[in-house]
């Protein structure tokens, strides 16, 4: 299934649909509809698969393969998110906060992030969801410059990471960043020891330290 998915990309859909279209188009005046309708079939299916789970399986394969240049592209095609079905309406909006957060687009992946938690998704969807939204209070957290200033945003990345803690989680990747995280805040990650013996003490410094290990990650 994941070959043929591979296959039958948002590119050959297009071809497929347009060859059909041209099909139905010249086949219908002239030897009517008895021949034309298996073309005007293809037709409908692929306007209906458009309509109701839009670019998002697309936009997903080119996010694995770390084309996030082509996933927004790719995505931009679905001219109405909020007519899709099937989770799809909140996987959209999970793939679009998770590329502005990788573009360093905090506010709008937030709002993003935060549309996407509104409508039907799997857990280990909401997991990542949350580690957007941590990522983000850390990006704020890091601009800060005293204690005092960052505790408002460590305060709503500890509040994301105990909702995250609490969903059925199965996604081995997402377990581990929930669990790294949380020994980040309580200061007991292997990297903060790391910094500390080396003289880059400080919220902010681990921080940066974290972001970039998961930046990799993706």
């Amino acid at each position: 299934m994941l070959s043929f998915i591979q296959f039958f990309t948002f590119q050959r859909q297009l071809i497929l649909f347009f060859a059909c279209l041209a099909l139905t188009l010249g086949l219908w005046p002239t030897v009517g509809f008895a021949w034309a309708w298996m073309p005007l079939l293809v037709v409908i299916v692929l306007l209906v698969k458009h309509f109701l789970i839009g670019t998002v399986n697309a936009a997903a394969m080119k996010m694995q393969i770390g084309d996030t240049e082509g996933a927004e592209k790719v995505l931009a095609y679905t001219f109405k998110p909020e007519w899709l079905q099937f989770g799809y309406h909140g996987m959209y909006y999970f793939i679009r906060s998770g590329l502005a957060l990788q573009k360093g687009e905090t506010k709008k992946c937030e709002k993003l992030a935060n549309k996407a938690m509104k409508l039907d998704l799997p857990d280990d969807i909401r997991g990542m969801l949350y580690l957007q939204l941590i990522n983000v209070q850390g990006m704020y957290a890091q601009k800060m410059t005293t204690e005092t200033q960052r505790r408002p945003y460590v305060m709503k990345m500890k509040e994301y990471l105990e909702t995250a803690k609490k969903l059925n989680i199965n996604n081995p990747q997402v377990k581990e960043n929930i669990k790294e995280i949380d020994l980040m805040l309580k200061g007991q990650h292997q990297m903060q020891r790391q910094a500390m013996k080396g003289g880059r003490g400080g919220m902010k410094g681990q921080m940066q330290g974290y972001m970039k290990r998961g930046g990799k990650r993706r």
